[in-house]
């Protein structure tokens, strides 16, 4: 019995002494290694010290960081409103006086031909949420401008396209700090300098307006007897000779993929006849500027662009606040647009009525909170 305990005595004393020894030298290294497991090193402590940057609710899933650092940090954040005018004095001969800014406007005669903005379409550049938002805004909105209500449409010819921009603005809630405001001549000239626009044309387009006639040289709007210094001119049989009148207004395209000259741009963005209405042509809108900003907005294009926005500010056809230093000031983000995430913004709103007689509704509260996300801070 006494010989088992001093046995077990001795194995213990021994067991100590072994375990002892092993913790002396041993336990550094497990310290060390249990530090590093539960608590930051030196480089990961320095990177949570960091200020770390979250944008809250931003489209298809963005958080807004790239590292710890910004997206796009050395880009500007901009809006810039585009403006498509269907005023074309030079085509059609049935325009009432030249309205722009005249105080009688409202007196003049309503039987002529008016002109109104027949495309609006809004950018919105987020360089902290990398979002570039694009969102039709429907011609045919209902708004109240000093006290009436008129369709959106008709306050270009009114108003002007500063004013224009500034009730768009109070619409979508959101600030717009340019506008660039192109007649259809100005604009089929500018994509015919761009070289024209690639472009899935959705479906065949095919529509021919008599009542809309294209007045060309040496034609009029109906056919009406050649006066010259105060008299009819007669032929050989002493019938008047007639000016001819002018042709039919026609839109005429193929569905595919296809580069369109200026016309038939102007064609796409014009055409109406969907079976969805104001949805189809709405989509198709949105479809052709994405296309047109992948193909021009891209730093190749930088000289490009810059002398067509000197061009808009100087021509008679277009009207836009972007100066040249304006321009250079955006363009390093204007020009990023394939690095940028891209979402639609699809107006909330009521649509009644067609052609002329549509009449488009909306609710501020719901069009607010269809924006509010894409406010720039």
């Amino acid at each position: 019995m006494l010989s088992s305990v001093k046995s077990f005595l001795i194995a213990f004393a021994v067991a100590l002494l072994i375990f002892g020894l092993i913790g002396y030298f041993a336990m550094p290294q497990i310290k060390s290694l249990a530090d590093g497991f539960f608590t930051p090193g030196d480089e990961e402590a320095e990177d949570t010290a960091e200020e770390t940057y979250v944008i809250p609710d931003v489209p298809d899933g963005k958080t807004g960081i790239i590292g710890n650092k910004p997206v796009f940090e050395d880009h500007k954040s901009f809006t810039v409103l585009f403006i498509g005018s269907d005023y074309q004095p030079d085509v059609f001969s049935d325009y009432r006086i030249s309205v722009q800014n005249t105080a009688d406007i409202d007196q003049l005669s309503t039987h002529q031909r008016h002109y109104k903005a027949d495309v609006i379409m809004l950018l919105r550049y987020n360089a902290s949420s990398g979002v570039a938002m694009l969102s039709a805004i429907p011609p045919n909105l209902m708004v109240t401008s000093a006290g009436v209500q008129i369709k959106l449409c008709d306050v270009l010819e009114r108003k002007g396209a500063s004013v224009f921009t500034e009730l768009v603005a109070g619409v979508v809630g959101l600030t717009i700090d340019y506008y660039i405001c192109c007649r259809i001549s100005l604009f089929s000239d500018l994509i015919n300098r761009m070289g024209g626009v690639k472009y899935d044309v959705p479906t065949d387009m095919y529509y021919v307006n008599e009542e809309e006639r294209i007045v060309t040289p040496g034609s009029s709007r109906e056919p009406i007897p050649l006066v010259v210094d105060g008299r009819t001119v007669t032929d050989s049989d002493g019938n008047p000779v007639m000016i001819p009148a002018g042709r039919a207004f026609t839109i005429n395209l193929k569905k595919g993929i296809q580069t369109l000259n200026g016309e038939k741009a102007s064609w796409v963005l014009r055409y109406n006849v969907y079976p969805n209405g104001f949805a189809g042509r709405r989509d198709t809108q949105t479809g052709f500027f994405r296309a047109l900003f992948e193909s021009v907005f891209n730093e190749d294009k930088h000289d490009l662009l810059a002398g067509i926005v000197a061009l808009i500010g100087a021509s008679d056809a277009g009207e836009t606040n972007m100066s040249p230093s304006d321009y250079e000031d955006i363009s390093k983000t204007l020009l990023s647009y394939s690095k940028y995430d891209k979402t639609v913004v699809v107006f909330p709103c009521t649509v009644t009525g067609s052609g002329s007689d549509e009449r488009v509704s909306f609710s501020r509260g719901t069009v607010y909170t269809a924006y509010d996300k894409f406010k720039i801070q």
